[in-house]
């Protein structure tokens, strides 16, 4: 081969590695088999790495969508013996109290929340935990708050005074609702209204 077939032969190569960067096709391992005698059995072995990249993602919902926070409430109701009465609001209203002390209700219960979790991740754990209570004493206390599951996805702890740590089953949707039950001395809390949050985290591993 003469020096000029030897130049235009690097320079065909050149070219040719440049179109395959710019097509952004891949370059795969390349060897050779090679018997002078013609015979036998020849192998060439390429190799190729494979690569998935599956993005981790956790979601969850707990009573509505997006931003909306639901407040579920509960209003004390008294009842004033003898007769009995329940206490309408004004000043000065007569009564016939026969100086028993009055029976309380911790209030209706509100309606349970829809919720609901998924994970690709190998484990998913959701807990909660309560903040403070504004005013911070003389209501209700977190172990008042007893909480019932149904469905897929258990709560967090029996009661709000219990917040621990659950699972759920990776790659299935766990749904369910959860009722909240007031309970406890209502006729011990000092009158007030008593406002507080509970956070849901859940975490996947």
């Amino acid at each position: 081969m003469t020096s000029k077939q030897l130049f235009l032969r690097h320079l065909l190569v050149g070219a040719l590695a440049g179109l395959t960067l710019v097509s952004g096709t891949a370059l795969a391992e390349s060897t050779y088999g090679y018997n002078a005698a013609g015979s036998g059995t020849v192998t060439a072995t390429a190799r190729v790495n494979l690569s998935v990249t599956v993005p981790k993602l956790i979601l969850l919902r707990i009573g509505s969508a997006n931003t909306t926070v639901d407040t579920l409430s509960w209003t004390s109701t008294y009842s004033i013996p003898a007769t009995p009465t329940v206490p309408v609001a004004g000043n000065n209203t007569a009564v016939a109290w026969d100086a028993t002390a009055p029976t309380v209700t911790a209030g209706t219960n509100p309606g349970a929340l829809t919720v609901s979790a998924w994970t690709n991740a190998g484990t998913g754990t959701i807990n909660c935990s309560v903040a403070a209570w504004s005013p911070a004493s003389g209501g209700p206390a977190n172990a008042n708050f007893a909480v019932t599951a149904t469905g897929t996805l258990p709560h967090p702890g029996a009661t709000l005074g219990a917040c621990a740590s659950t699972s759920f089953t990776s790659n299935t949707l766990a749904t369910g609702t959860w009722a909240y039950a007031l309970g406890g001395t209502a006729s011990s809390w000092t009158a007030g209204a008593y406002t507080t949050t509970v956070t849901y985290t859940a975490t996947g591993v």
